[in-house]
């Protein structure tokens, strides 16, 4: 019976080792891949849609008299509040991974959010002066909660686990992706942009529709991993879903950033 049994502890252990080495392995994260590849194919199609718009349309682009949204200045801010969200959510995955405060791994999490800090700072002063007064506490409150998300990667005051840390950067993410949905709620209630038969009023509200709509189920996922992470279901080695769900956020990051670079930078320098 001895003998049986070795095989099985030894193929557990395999397992064990395999799942702290090669998260990305695991049968969740390889889920959360697949979906991304579907995801990929669904914006494509839908930046599809949009170049071909922009390529057949004989009148130039945008439409002549069409309103669109500037990209200064809650675009922009708005941009940056959701990138840095996705260094708050990659780092507070690493303090749980490693089960402990980030170290070196810390000072350089926190050199990146002190960017973000003083780039938020410098639009929420420019926004001051151009009377954008939502940009200005948009800008921030982010940069509050940058601050702390700082403190926690270098492991100071009560950050000092890498748990700790784990829960402050990933509240610190859920903040933030707040932030980044009620700018964009803000905005489409403010840039005077009715739904009209204009070809890219119409291609606008639905990429940047369905982005904000990912960005508002990808705040459910993090919310539950939150919860389950509080309940203790989450350690050094069983950490499968808040890594499938960092992919998840990291994609609607880089989703935005086509969508801020087409939608808007490049409509402004061609308006």
């Amino acid at each position: 019976m001895a003998v049986a049994e070795a095989p099985a502890h030894a193929e557990e252990a395999q397992h064990e080792e395999t799942e702290l080495q090669y998260p990305r392995l695991q049968v969740g994260v390889m889920g959360m891949y697949i979906f991304l590849a579907s995801e990929v194919m669904f914006f494509g199609s839908l930046f599809a849609m949009y170049f071909y718009l922009f390529g057949s349309h004989p009148f130039g682009w945008p439409p002549p008299g069409t309103k669109f949204v500037e990209v200064w200045p809650l675009p922009t801010v708005n941009t940056a509040v959701l990138l840095s969200s996705g260094v708050t959510c990659h780092f507070g995955l690493e303090a749980l991974r490693h089960g402990r405060p980030l170290g070196r791994t810390g000072a350089v999490a926190a050199g990146i959010m002190v960017v973000f800090i003083f780039a938020e700072v410098v639009m929420a002063a420019l926004s001051a002066q151009a009377g954008a007064d939502f940009e200005v506490g948009l800008g921030l409150v982010s940069a509050v909660v940058l601050m702390v998300a700082s403190a926690a990667a270098l492991g100071l005051g009560p950050f000092n686990s890498g748990r700790a840390t784990f829960y402050c950067l990933w509240i610190a993410t859920i903040i933030l992706g707040l932030g980044f949905e009620i700018g964009q709620g803000f905005e489409f209630l403010t840039a005077h942009i009715n739904f009209t038969t204009n070809i890219f009023t119409s291609a606008f509200f639905t990429m940047t529709g369905f982005h904000g709509g990912h960005v508002a189920g990808g705040l459910v996922l993090l919310s539950l991993i939150l919860g389950r992470a509080l309940k203790g279901q989450f350690s050094t080695q069983h950490h499968v879903g808040p890594a499938a769900i960092t992919l998840y956020w990291h994609f609607v990051d880089v989703v935005w950033i086509f969508l801020y670079a087409i939608l808007y930078f490049a409509v402004t320098l061609s308006g």
